[in-house]
C-alpha cells in the first residue's frame, strides 16, 4: 500500500467515525425520556396521576394470567392516542403495546388486556404508556401469585 492510499485509507476511516458519531447522538436526542411517577403512585389502586389532570388505573389486574382494564380519565379533548406496554427489570418482554380508545364519554378504554408470559414466575412489573406519541410515563406495579 503506497502513502496516497494509506491517507485515503485514513480519511475514509476518519469521514465513517464522524458519520457514526453523528448518527449515534442523533438517535439519542430522538429518544423519549420517560417521567417516572412517585412510588406512592398505586397503578391498580386508584390509578396514577399524570398531564394535566388525567389518571391512569389498571383495573382488576391480579395475577399474571388473568385479562384486566386499562383506563384513563380526565385527558384533554387534544389527546390524539394513548397507548401502553409492559416490562420487567432485566427481563426482555417482548413486543407488547395496548392502544386505548376514546370512549364517548371521554375516558379512553383497553379492554381484555394480558401481561406477557414471563418464564420466571415474577410478579414485579412496569407499566409504561405514551401519551400522543411522545410523552411517556411509568409506574411500577406487582400481581400476585395465580391460586394453584
Amino acid at each position: 500500500m503506497n502513502q496516497k492510499q494509506k491517507i485515503v485509507l485514513a480519511v475514509g476511516l476518519l469521514v465513517f467515525g464522524l458519520l457514526k458519531l453523528g448518527g449515534i447522538w442523533w438517535w439519542q436526542s430522538q429518544q423519549i425520556a420517560s417521567e417516572t411517577l412517585p412510588e406512592s403512585c398505586e397503578i391498580a389502586v386508584s390509578g396514577c396521576p399524570f398531564g394535566q389532570n388525567a389518571r391512569l388505573k389498571l383495573e382488576n389486574v391480579s395475577h399474571n394470567n388473568a385479562p384486566f382494564r386499562i383506563v384513563a380519565t380526565g385527558l384533554p379533548e387534544s389527546t390524539q392516542s394513548l397507548s401502553a406496554s409492559f416490562s420487567m427489570r432485566d427481563m426482555d418482554m417482548g413486543f407488547n403495546r395496548f392502544d386505548l380508545k376514546r370512549q364517548n364519554d371521554g375516558t379512553w378504554l383497553a379492554e381484555n388486556v394480558h401481561l406477557p408470559l414471563c418464564t420466571q414466575a415474577r410478579h414485579d412489573w412496569q407499566i409504561e404508556w405514551t401519551l400522543d406519541g411522545s410523552k411517556k410515563f411509568q409506574a411500577a406495579f406487582e400481581t400476585q401469585k395465580a391460586a394453584k
